[in-house]
């Protein structure tokens, strides 16, 4: 008000007298201003009725211009402004008075459309980009509770394979199992774990899967670079390796291998592995992984969408999968 205010003082003797004209046009706006805010944008408006909203927005600033003009005359102006009570202020039907004071209406009405249109294009804003998260969360929860079974599932395997065979290897393998376990039922259920305890969790599956596999695998595995104070998502590597060992040796009845290389640089982290494929594959195996690279996949592209860049292939006797992740800021 005080801006119309100001601007009013220059066609008035005194500010004083630019406030009062202005306090007399409050209840004009007020009303205009809740009839369009509370009413005309979210029933006429924000349902595309966009010529209509246009009519009964110029019906309103026509009725609360003549109701205005009515106020002012036998009131406002006698009350506080008795000397222009002589010649045309005091014409209530002058079509060029209303237009006047259509427009001095007009201009709060316009400034708070823009602001409600800018604030609940805001909030509706925040509110997709809310739901959004919560559906990726959800997915991510589903697709994290399928890995960790799936995961623990083919561990058991072969431990149980050990055991039918009374392996004196059985305890020492339960226990890494049982460190393996402990990974995923409390360190996995945080949004991101420091790359070594991963890395940590790797060296034992390899070790258990060593075990089972004695002569029939060779693995080469490397580890390069600086890991400290690197964070990724938990179980986000652990399903290559489990495909590796799962469909590149399952079936292979002489000696196979699996060469793993981890690079960690400032804000890259690659991970290669390779495996031999078995000369009789199942039918898993031969439609591309099966479960586990499936949701691991999808895991990455809701985790780091154009950041990371996965390429698998395929040769006649060898499976390949290079993945690359730019570290975000928290990640690194």
């Amino acid at each position: 008000m005080f801006s119309f205010a100001i601007s009013e003082w220059g066609y008035r003797q005194s500010f004083a007298d630019a406030i009062i004209f202005e306090l007399l046009y409050l209840p004009s706006r007020i009303i205009a201003v809740y009839v369009n805010w509370f009413v005309l944008i979210p029933m006429v408006l924000y349902k595309n009725k966009f010529l209509i909203y246009f009519i009964e927005l110029v019906l309103l600033l026509a009725v609360v211009s003549v109701l205005h003009r009515y106020f002012v005359l036998y009131w406002g102006y006698p009350k506080f402004f008795p000397q222009w009570m002589d010649g045309e202020y005091v014409q209530v039907w002058k079509f060029s008075r209303l237009v006047q004071t259509a427009l001095i209406i007009i201009s709060p009405v316009a400034f708070t459309t823009g602001f409600k249109l800018f604030i609940d294009w805001y909030k509706e804003r925040r509110e997709t980009e809310a739901l959004r998260r919560e559906k990726i969360d959800a997915e991510l929860k589903f697709l994290k509770s399928q890995t960790n079974p799936h995961f623990l599932f083919n561990t058991l395997n072969s431990i149980y394979g050990l055991a039918l065979e009374k392996s004196e290897k059985t305890p020492s393998l339960i226990l890494k199992l049982s460190d393996i376990l402990s990974y995923t039922l409390y360190e996995s259920n945080v949004k991101r774990v420091t790359l070594r305890k991963e890395l940590t969790l790797i060296e034992n599956i390899i070790a258990l899967e060593k075990e089972r596999y004695e002569k029939r695998v060779v693995i080469d595995y490397k580890l390069e670079g600086d890991i400290e104070g690197i964070k990724i998502p938990p179980l986000i590597l652990v399903p290559f390796i489990e495909n590796a060992f799962k469909h590149g040796l399952k079936n292979e009845v002489k000696k196979g291998w699996i060469k793993i290389n981890i690079k960690a640089l400032k804000s890259t982290l690659s991970f290669r592995i390779e495996n031999s494929i078995a000369k009789i594959e199942d039918e898993e195996n031969n439609n591309g992984g099966g479960l586990g690279l499936q949701n691991v996949s999808r895991r990455l592209d809701l985790l780091y969408g154009d950041q990371k860049e996965l390429l698998i292939h395929k040769t006649d006797d060898t499976y390949i999968v290079d993945l690359t992740i730019k570290l975000l800021a928290h990640e690194s």
